[in-house]
């Protein structure tokens, strides 16, 4: 029942983002073009950190959550009769999450946190080319940033909780989730012509971030709530 309140919650807020973000796209729009490679730096700046972040999250997910880490380890010693499993690119090595995993060159990886990383590099190189290169958009095209940019984090969220999962397409909708992030940015940032907006913008994107890591803790719940092996590795816990 809580992790169901904590859904509802990040929806409402990951919602009210999306709605503060149209807000400012259509009501803060500027028609003064003032920005130079400075500003883009600055952008760059705070929104590569979080490619940084999402490319972490492949290799050490969850290490941010150290101290829920604690609390899962503390309900796994209380329940003594679980059988512990093996885990491969951090989920376990049953058949329920075959479709969970990619592999390279003989190493396991989550099929989220591998697109999440992908994004990320993606990402940063548009970035750097964002900061050094000056293309003027029309605020058409910037509009259609913003508007594809939601759709997109929506169409994740879908995604997540599909019954089954699809591993390429998993891989390939969590690469442009962190797009999709980028695209809200520039977005943002040229048509409102406002550093804060920007920064507001970047914050969000961790919000949304979230919300797909808390779904897919969700989704994982559920599918060891419904699986009949007595491991039930992610039930009631806090992976993702």
């Amino acid at each position: 029942m809580k992790q169901k309140k904590n859904i509802f919650y990040y929806l409402i807020l990951s919602i009210a983002g999306a709605i503060l973000i149209l807000m400012l796209a259509f009501f803060s729009s500027t028609n003064i073009n003032t920005i130079g490679i400075y500003d883009r730096l600055f952008i760059a700046g705070i929104s590569i950190p979080g490619c940084i972040f999402g490319i972490s999250l492949a290799f050490y997910p969850g290490w941010y959550r150290k101290s829920m880490k604690f609390e899962n380890q503390k309900v796994n010693k209380e329940n003594t009769q679980k059988i512990v499993r093996k885990r491969k690119g951090h989920h376990p090595d049953c058949d329920q999450f075959q479709n969970h995993t990619i592999r390279f060159n003989n190493k396991t990886f989550c099929t989220g946190c591998f697109g999440l990383a992908i994004g990320s590099i993606i990402a940063i190189l548009l970035l750097s080319s964002y900061v050094f290169i000056d293309i003027q958009q029309p605020i058409s095209i910037l509009y259609f940033f913003i508007i594809l940019g939601l759709i997109i984090i929506g169409l994740v969220y879908v995604e997540i909780m599909f019954p089954k999962r699809n591993t390429i397409l998993h891989v390939i909708s969590n690469v442009f989730l962190m797009i999709s992030f980028l695209l809200l940015t520039i977005g943002i940032f040229e048509i409102t012509g406002s550093k804060i907006y920007g920064l507001i913008t970047v914050i969000l994107s961790f919000l949304w971030l979230d919300t797909r890591i808390q779904l897919s803790k969700w989704r994982h719940t559920m599918i060891c709530h419904n699986c009949v092996e007595p491991c039930k590795m992610y039930f009631n816990l806090f992976y993702y």
